[in-house]
């Protein structure tokens, strides 16, 4: 396997020196051989030379005193791209750039943020996610070196409580019989079976379907949003059978004849005709939550998330029907026996 050293090449010149050298595009559009000095005779000092002189291609400096405009793009183009929330981090600098775009690091403070928050004007989970991608970049440039250190700052709004919304089985069932396009109906059951993330059941090809052991495995995920290994219940093995027979593409969630990147409208005007408040991600809570009502051990329920087990406890642990049961009827007091009295 070739690596950065292979193509960046140690040559020693007739006078001592040694070179780096690769080979580049030139100017008359042929491939031709560039080269770099190292200044030393050295070949441990070379060595060095070029390990350092490739770090440092793959981390340009940026400007003397880079503003957060600068920074922002720098992490969206160079972090963002390789995540699936690009979109929504381009959304979020439309917002950020003009207000903190032209600032340095050194002039975030804390009531600069509360200014923000009053400026925007939005929710709370809004602000939050807005100024998340910003300390995020942040944290990116120190990382990187681009800045000496990440401005600490206190969020001017607090976290909202999570909304507890899930689906019955039988709105499940509802949206199921309702749905028009066959790709949003095997898509919910994949959801409500697997309680696998979106984009993972939107990613999944027939490849990482085994058939005969009954597993499909979601992959390796994208940053901290990990992924799991799940079996098929029997329902389930049947649906994504008859899908198999028809497919057209590699992938298992399709729409004439083309991979499916998003199912949110389609979904969205399902649960509209049906009267049903919800949304995609909302399946995967609603798989977990039935999970955990039906006793289902919350380390388990944890694998099949891809999460902790103190996270599944603090989200689903209230829909336990053993949820704190030994814990109050320990708190019980002695019940001395009542006299008995004789008439």
């Amino acid at each position: 396997m070739s690596t950065n050293n292979d193509f960046y090449r140690l040559w020693q010149h007739d006078n001592g020196v040694w070179y780096i050298i690769w080979s580049g595009q030139s100017t008359s559009s042929s491939r031709g051989t560039r080269r770099i000095s190292t200044g030393t005779t050295d070949r441990r000092a070379a060595e060095q030379y070029r390990a350092q002189y490739i770090a440092g291609l793959k981390n340009a400096p940026p400007p003397q005193q880079p503003n957060i405009g600068y920074l922002l793009r720098r992490y969206r183009n160079e972090h963002g791209v390789n995540t699936r929330s690009l979109k929504s981090i381009d959304y979020q600098l439309k917002n950020l750039e003009p207000f903190f775009g032209d600032l340095l690091p050194k002039h975030i403070s804390n009531n600069l943020l509360k200014e923000y928050a009053e400026m925007r004007g939005v929710s709370d989970g809004t602000v939050l996610r807005e100024l998340g991608i910003l300390k995020a970049a942040l944290r990116y440039a120190e990382g990187n070196r681009w800045i000496e250190r990440q401005p600490p700052f206190i969020m001017p709004v607090s976290q909202p409580p999570p909304r507890d919304l899930w689906l019955t089985k039988e709105q499940a069932a509802t949206l199921i019989e309702k749905a028009k396009s066959p790709h949003v109906c095997l898509f919910i059951k994949i959801a409500v079976s697997t309680a696998a993330r979106s984009g993972a059941i939107l990613d999944l090809t027939w490849q990482q379907i085994d058939f005969e052991r009954r597993i499909i495995d979601f992959g390796r995920g994208y940053g901290n949003k990990r992924r799991s290994v799940v079996p098929m219940n029997e329902d389930l093995y049947k649906d994504l059978c008859e899908a198999r027979e028809l497919a057209q593409t590699e992938y298992v969630i399709e729409y004439s004849g083309k991979p499916t990147k998003s199912i949110k409208k389609s979904f969205a005007r399902l649960c509209q005709d049906c009267g049903i408040k919800a949304s995609p991600h909302v399946l995967r809570h609603t798989a977990a939550t039935w999970l955990v009502m039906d006793g289902v051990p919350l380390r388990e329920v944890a694998r099949l998330l891809g999460n902790s087990e103190a996270m599944v406890e603090k989200v689903y642990g209230k829909h336990s029907p053993d949820y704190l049961k030994r814990a109050v009827n320990s708190l019980r007091l002695p019940v001395k026996d009542k006299p008995v009295l004789h008439l």
